[in-house]
Formats: C-alpha cells, sequence, structure tokens
C-alpha cells in the first residue's frame, strides 16, 4: 500500500500535535516530520521529500508562500495545503498561484484536512477516500 508521507508546518506545536492526531487517523498516512519556521521548512521538505505539506502562511521567520515558492519546483513537488487564520482573498489568490493544491481556513475548514489526504492517497493508487 502506498503511504503519504506529511510535513506539518506550523509555528504552534500544540497544533502540529492536533493536526498529527487528525492525520494519524487516516490509514495509509503518516506525519514524517514538523517544522515550526520558514527555514526548517524548506530544509526538512528537502530532506525528507514528502508527498504533502501543510503550510501555514505566517511563520515566525517568513511567509508559507516563500516555503511553497522554494520547494514547488523540486522533482516530485509535494502537494501543499494552505491552512492558515489568515482566509482573504488575497492570499488564496496568491497560494493557488503559487501550487497550492488547497487553501483551508484553520477556523472553519481544519477538520477537512483528513479528507484532503485520504483524496491525495487515492489520487496516487493507495487506496479509496475515507
Amino acid at each position: 500500500m502506498h503511504v503519504v508521507r506529511v510535513v506539518l508546518v506550523d509555528d504552534s506545536a500544540l497544533l502540529r500535535d492536533r493536526l498529527t492526531e487528525l492525520l494519524d487517523a487516516v490509514p495509509g498516512v503518516e506525519v514524517i516530520g514538523e517544522a515550526g519556521t520558514a527555514h526548517e521548512a524548506v530544509t526538512l521538505i528537502l530532506r525528507l521529500r514528502p508527498d504533502l505539506v501543510v503550510l501555514d502562511i505566517r511563520l515566525p521567520d517568513g511567509d508559507g508562500l516563500a516555503v511553497l515558492e522554494a520547494v514547488r519546483h523540486l522533482q516530485s513537488a509535494p502537494a501543499v495545503v494552505m491552512l492558515t487564520n489568515y482566509p482573504n482573498e488575497y492570499y488564496r489568490q496568491r497560494s493557488y498561484a503559487a501550487g497550492a493544491v488547497y487553501f483551508l481556513d484553520k477556523s472553519m475548514e481544519f477538520d477537512r484536512l483528513p479528507e484532503v489526504a485520504a483524496e491525495l492517497l487515492a489520487a496516487t493508487g493507495g487506496g479509496q477516500p475515507a
């Protein structure tokens, strides 16, 4: 069975823990790394080559859009889900233009992440969506 390997990028360790709990409940999805800054994120993504990155827009040392720009041209670039407290149209448009596959509002769409991961798993031949 194919496994969707996920890296979580958010400055809140508590949020990353909650995301890990949500994603651990999806068969075939494995959180392989976490980062709290843009620099850590790029380093981790380059080293681990995940299938999916869950990325916050605002990070202590930069912005998630810069991270997305830095990794989107990689051979076998990861799918990127922007998960943010700043769901305005400006960020939504910039995220999609930079290559994000989803743009989710933390306050209203947080719980959609397992569904998104399951869709990616199904799309890569790893099974049916939950």
